[in-house]
């Protein structure tokens, strides 16, 4: 009998193994399919980490005949009572004016600019702020 042609036992458990294999690759892309579904779905409804609230439900998932998962809808509700933080709206705090009015500031005051003015507009400075401007020379 030739060596090389594998027995029948051999083909028997070769062929166990690859269905085993082909039944936990489908059982993979069902999942990330539905990982996808769901993520989706929970960022669209504001969940803050769609793929932890994922992996909190992921045992629970129902699939149908296609793969599609059955029970998304009621798994998100699941989800937002056990878990209401994730889907809270964080206002951000209200502005406390910290440095209102700079943008408004007039550019420093100096010899060069003071030499451009008219007697009138050196009249309305502030007269330490000219002399500070002056000594600065």
């Amino acid at each position: 009998m030739n060596e090389n042609i594998p027995d029948a036992n051999e083909t028997a458990a070769e062929l166990d193994r690859l269905r085993h294999e082909n039944e936990e690759l489908r059982l993979a892309v069902r999942l990330r399919d539905a990982r996808d579904v769901m993520t989706a779905k929970i960022a669209r409804e504001g969940g803050r980490s769609p793929e932890l609230l994922f992996d909190a439900v992921r045992g629970d998932l129902q699939f149908d005949e296609s793969g599609q998962p059955v029970n998304a809808a009621a798994l998100i509700a699941d989800i937002r009572k056990r878990f209401p933080e994730q889907f809270e709206r964080v206002h951000a705090a209200a502005s406390i004016d910290a440095g209102k009015g700079s943008a408004n500031l007039a550019p420093p005051l100096t010899a060069d600019s003071l030499a451009r003015m008219t007697p009138a507009e050196i009249q309305r400075l502030d007269w330490a702020e000219v002399r500070s401007a002056l000594a600065n020379q």
